[in-house]
């Protein structure tokens, strides 16, 4: 059996096409899925792909691209990752391909998430693009190592 670890089957395009999705799945040996969350607005449109599908799950977290995301705390993303078909904190990370400037808010965002995770018991989803080296630094000085997770 195959699992997708990371997924957005709340994309209109692909929320639309769930039935198609579901028959994929079963014809590629897919068993279970990771819905990722990119925003705390999409992440109830997330959480419902996954409450509608018993072998789907959901991540909650913010995408490091959306700088205009409210502002989350730890205790904020620990309560929304108690429901039962949250398995993951994320998606979260670094991305200085997109953005520039001073990006001190990803920094502390990502730090946020990491001990979110810890707290909740639940691995991270990390998404690193022209930031290696910060993203390792951060999760050393936060020990993720303690929860784990996927980064890509």
């Amino acid at each position: 059996m195959l699992v997708d670890s990371h997924c957005h089957l709340n994309f209109p395009e692909l929320a639309s096409n769930m039935d198609a999705i579901r028959q994929a799945m079963v014809d590629s040996q897919v068993g279970h899925a990771l819905c990722i969350s990119v925003t705390l607005r999409e992440f109830p449109q997330v959480l419902a792909v996954a409450e509608a599908n018993s072998n789907i799950y959901a991540s909650v977290g913010v995408h490091p691209d959306y700088e205009d995301e409210p502002l989350l705390t730890v205790d904020d993303l620990v309560t929304l990752a108690r429901h039962p078909k949250v398995i993951a904190i994320g998606e979260t990370g670094l991305d200085y391909y997109r953005l520039t400037g001073d990006l001190e808010w990803q920094r502390a965002r990502f730090r946020t998430h990491i001990r979110a995770a810890i707290e909740a018991k639940r691995p991270l989803v990390i998404h690193t693009r022209a930031a290696a080296e910060d993203t390792l630094r951060i999760m050393r000085e936060e020990n993720a190592q303690l929860i784990g997770g996927v980064m890509h």
